[in-house]
């Protein structure tokens, strides 16, 4: 789950079909819609533009091409990287296709922003790590009806760390991660037994309605996982991540009749929690 955008009025709009950084600053910020445009090659020998504001609890960096914009955004402690001007949907999710860096044509859910052109990174920060040198982020989203046609992205973004590594850091992600290129099962596992998290008291003083806590396992062998880590955590600090991790490794589960080839790689899955009445 990512933090709230709250309503205020939209950046600076360059034409009916240009998208630009002003207005995807808006949109990303404050949940401006603006129309989709023609993309533009990115200047290689550019960087990264970077945008802190300590009242918003903002760190951002942006690259504009014209009709799509990206953007790696730390807000409130919490980490998303945006695609913007891809068509909207009514989908929660678009399955899209990722080569980047060390990424190498690996199938994602991106999250959709409602009603926006909007799609969210699965792993913000590991993609993020991908960009650091540099290169093409090329992104093909699939297409969900039988008359549409799959959406190719090619974008070349400057070899410049330095911006990344701010965003990430603000948001206390690592600047490396053996855990990056490892890969990432195709297929979700089958819960055999599902263990009920317990609701850490420090969540119930606060009075959290709701925590959520994305995790990456290792697909065992055995059906139960001993390799687990937090991708994110929200609320954090009130050990909803810990209950979450305990829960996963007392569960157990399998994999489809057929896929012989996802033990050793990355499955993700997300814990959700509620007090009990």
């Amino acid at each position: 789950m990512h933090g709230p955008i709250a309503a205020t009025p939209p950046g600076e709009i360059h034409g009916d079909d240009d998208v630009s950084i002003s207005a995807l600053v808006g949109l990303v910020l404050f949940g401006a819609v603006m129309p989709a445009g023609p993309a533009r090659p990115q200047d290689v020998t550019e960087d990264w533009d970077l945008t802190v504001d300590p009242a918003q609890q903002l760190t951002m960096a942006s690259l504009d091409f014209g009709g799509n914009a990206i953007a790696l955004r730390c807000k409130a402690g919490v980490l998303d990287f945006f695609l913007t001007g891809t068509p909207t949907t009514t989908e929660a999710f678009r399955t899209v296709r990722v080569t980047a860096g060390g990424i190498m044509d690996e199938r994602q859910n991106w999250e959709v922003r409602p009603g926006a052109p909007v799609l969210s990174a699965t792993e913000p920060d590991r993609l993020a790590r991908q960009l650091r040198a540099g290169g093409d982020l090329n992104l093909r989203i699939e297409s969900v009806a039988t008359d549409e046609r799959a959406i190719r992205f090619r974008l070349t973004t400057p070899p410049s760390a330095a911006s990344l590594d701010q965003v990430l850091s603000a948001c206390g992600a690592a600047l490396t991660d053996e855990w990056d290129l490892r890969p990432r099962a195709s297929t979700d596992v089958i819960w055999e037994h599902l263990a009920t998290p317990e609701y850490p008291r420090a969540g119930l003083r606060e009075g959290v309605p709701l925590a959520t806590v994305r995790l990456a396992c290792i697909v065992p062998a055995n059906g139960r996982f001993n390799e687990c880590r937090i991708l994110s955590e929200t609320p954090g600090g009130l050990g909803f991540g810990r209950n979450a991790l305990a829960a996963a490794r007392q569960s157990r589960v399998t994999l489809p009749e057929g896929d012989t080839g996802s033990v050793g790689k990355v499955v993700q899955f997300t814990v959700r929690f509620r007090p009990s009445e």
